[in-house]
């Protein structure tokens, strides 16, 4: 009895204590400023982690208020209702002064010849949103930047860094001139027009070179050969069109969707351009493949270790390797063992241990070391050995065509 009045004196309290709210400074670019109200609210800390053993926990979140001319800038969301801005910043290379607003819908506010203009970006967002530049990386996408309904006042009110922008992997706009690209991606129809192929993730493999399409990793399962099949996904964002590249992973030295990266992509992949300006994305056609090589690894988690792998390979792989690290470090004396399925060694160099083994269910190679400045260096000289067309023959194939 008196555990329950106790909880309902602290309840009681919390509602009379409710939330706080502070008035910041604004920033102001032509007739827009922004301002916001940091808000603070007291809530029990039954249900979350807390290791300072508080009762109470103080969650702060900014809201933002647009104002035009001094007068202020109503947002409504899909209800009609006025829409709670946690995320504001001007678009510092858009032809006038411009704003784009998060909430739980994405808003273009504009300055248009002394009238102000809104537009929807995106009409329905979750409690994260994503923002990505598509050719802030020399002509290629940047690092992928994440916005949720928290604090966000220490955050810079200004987003630059490229023309075209991602938002909330569904649109994209051309903050030159404004112009808003929905795209879409899961629907049945668009489904239907990959032939069944759908996006992997989120991450982006490419953007093309005349800036018109996006390219993303795509999968479908084959029921009847039991495995997953692949495909390079073209977005054509200015005209919401989506087209599937099927490619082979034995001939792309594919293994998983982290192996679609950049360089990849460059190296098995075309980008060409029908006499009317439209690109289309192709696979490149090899008569030799070149070269397959490593890769470095690490286990999910900050500060973990990397490692270098090699996959798909067969067991040859693994004498190719000692033999050649002999040949480069003379002083060493690996320790074999092999047993079914597996090959391992363990061997010094420089007073640092390494280990390195070779699984057959994985078909893989890895060498790990707790010194990783040297792991670096003798990863990338097998690897560069590898570049040059040595030890092929000690890959296999991970799922054979």
């Amino acid at each position: 009895m008196f555990q329950l009045q106790t909880m309902a004196t602290w309840t009681s309290f919390l509602a009379l204590l409710g939330c706080s709210s502070t008035a910041q400074n604004q920033a102001v670019r032509g007739s827009l400023a922004i301002s916001y109200l940091l808000e603070r609210d007291y809530r029990l800390n039954l249900f979350t982690n807390n290791s300072n053993g508080n009762l109470i926990g103080t969650h702060k979140t900014s809201y933002f208020k647009i104002n035009y001319q001094g007068k202020p800038v109503i947002l409504t969301d899909k209800k009609g209702k006025k829409a709670q801005i946690w995320q504001v910043r001007f678009l510092t290379d858009a032809p006038g002064t411009t704003i784009l607003a998060t909430s739980n819908r994405i808003y273009l506010i504009t300055d248009d010849n002394g009238q102000v203009r809104t537009a929807t970006v995106i009409g329905e967002v979750g409690d994260l949103c994503t923002y990505q530049w598509l050719d802030s990386e020399h002509g290629q996408p940047g690092r992928v930047q994440i916005s949720t309904p928290t604090d966000n006042s220490g955050s810079s009110r200004f987003l630059s860094g490229g023309r075209f922008l991602l938002v909330d992997e569904r649109s994209v706009l051309d903050v030159r001139t404004l112009a808003i690209y929905p795209f879409d991606l899961t629907s049945e129809a668009s489904i239907q027009g990959t032939d069944g192929f759908v996006r992997v993730s989120s991450r982006l493999v490419s953007f093309s070179p005349g800036k018109t399409q996006l390219v993303f990793l795509g999968t479908r399962y084959n029921i009847q050969r039991n495995r997953s099949e692949y495909a390079l996904l073209g977005v054509d964002f200015m005209k919401n069109h989506v087209y599937a590249v099927p490619f082979r992973p034995s001939a792309t030295q594919f293994i998983w969707a982290e192996d679609a990266t950049s360089d990849w992509f460059a190296t098995y992949f075309d980008w060409t351009t029908d006499s009317q300006g439209k690109e289309a994305l192709s696979v490149h056609p090899y008569t030799q493949h070149p070269p397959w090589h490593g890769r470095w690894a690490q286990n999910p988690g900050e500060g973990q270790p990397i490692r270098y792998e090699l996959k798909p390979v067969l067991p040859g792989m693994f004498d190719h390797f000692i033999n050649w690290a002999k040949k480069q470090y003379p002083a060493i004396e690996p320790k074999v063992e092999r047993s079914e399925g597996l090959i391992s060694a363990v061997f010094t160099i420089n007073g640092s241990v390494f280990n390195l083994y070779v699984r057959a269910d994985y078909k893989s190679l890895g060498l790990e070391s707790t010194d990783q400045t040297l792991l670096r260096t003798i990863g990338d000289q097998f690897d560069g050995e590898l570049r040059k067309g040595r030890f092929q023959d000690g890959f296999g194939e991970m799922d054979p065509d």
